[in-house]
């Protein structure tokens, strides 16, 4: 399985989570693991995870500029059925 490497912004608190840490570290054991920063140059980027599709964070609007797949937390967590800790 290739590994997928996420970007992440806002906050995964609503959807269970207290930190992107402890996501990241659920949704590692299917394949996924945090890839820094997403960059115009060398992007290694491939899902940028948010708490809301509509925001207009930098991170979004380069995320759509470059075509990359955009996920909530929330919609990772339930296609993985991986619960939070708060």
């Amino acid at each position: 399985m290739k590994t997928k490497l996420v970007c992440m912004t806002g906050s995964p608190k609503s959807f269970g989570f207290s930190t992107k840490g402890i996501f990241i570290s659920k949704l590692s054991e299917f394949g996924f693991e945090d890839g820094g920063k997403i960059t115009k140059k060398n992007n290694k980027i491939d899902v940028l995870i948010t708490d809301d599709l509509s925001s207009t964070t930098s991170k979004m609007i380069l995320a759509k500029e470059l075509n990359l797949e955009i996920m909530t937390y929330g919609d990772l967590s339930e296609s993985f059925d991986i619960i939070g800790d708060i």
